[in-house]
């Protein structure tokens, strides 16, 4: 097993994390130079290479950092939420909307990591974070369907990843606008968009119950959806 760093050491890497992340909510991530992280942190350009082998070491510890802490807020929803699936898929979305409100530059550090076409520590961290988060919401969007709250046609894990693109977009236009005030408020309308219609298809005369939108609790088992009238047959010429 490895030896835990020494206190200071371990603080010293916090420190340079919480930084860097600081200074990302106010500049481009790749401006940022290790010399502008040191003097934020009261230390010389040296002192700050004591504890990171490379600038890229830094970034990557502080991507490593952020995944693991946004995955514990996750665990930390999955074992106080609501029981209800789809309420779940929406708790997740708002906790990882109340960690980037807390954390903008960080925002931007991993939209940076992720377009960057060459390969890095951070990168690779970023894109398995993103896989293990689809897989998350698929196993929530997969327990609605078997509870008949979502159609049971409908590929799940292509749903996981419409609501992962949904939400980064909402991201990246908040972070054009210059502001994440309202994304909890957006990623509800969006959540209400994409699954408004998802739920159980008709099959006769009468409808299976419909599909949860955020804000609305959901139908309980049994509940009976009213089709639409049929207008009536337009007369027969004479």
């Amino acid at each position: 097993m490895a030896r835990a760093l020494p206190a200071p050491a371990a603080e010293r890497r916090s420190a340079a994390v919480r930084a860097l992340i600081e200074l990302a909510a106010s500049m481009a991530p790749d401006a940022i130079s290790t010399a502008a992280i040191a003097e934020r942190m009261g230390l010389s350009h040296g002192a700050l290479f004591r504890h990171f082998s490379s600038r890229d070491d830094l970034w990557a510890e502080t991507v490593r950092w952020a995944t693991e802490a946004l995955w514990q807020r996750f665990d930390a929803v999955d074992s106080g939420a609501p029981e209800h699936p789809m309420e779940r898929v929406e708790a997740i979305l708002l906790v990882h909307v109340g960690f980037v409100q807390e954390h903008p530059g960080l925002l931007r550090m991993l939209f940076a990591e992720l377009q960057r076409p060459e390969t890095s520590a951070a990168r690779e961290t970023g894109r398995a974070f993103m896989a293990r988060y689809r897989q998350r919401l698929a196993r929530l969007l997969q327990n609605a369907q078997e509870r008949r709250i979502l159609d049971s046609q409908l590929d799940v894990p292509a749903l996981a990843g419409q609501v992962l693109a949904v939400y980064q977009g909402l991201m990246l236009q908040g972070l054009i606008n210059g502001s994440l005030a309202d994304l909890p408020a957006r990623t509800r309308q969006a959540l209400a968009v994409l699954f408004r219609g998802l739920g159980p298809q008709p099959a006769g005369p009468a409808a299976a119950p419909g599909g949860w939108r955020p804000g609305t609790p959901h139908p309980p088992p049994g509940t009976r959806r009213r089709r639409p009238a049929t207008p009536p047959a337009d007369s027969p010429a004479d």
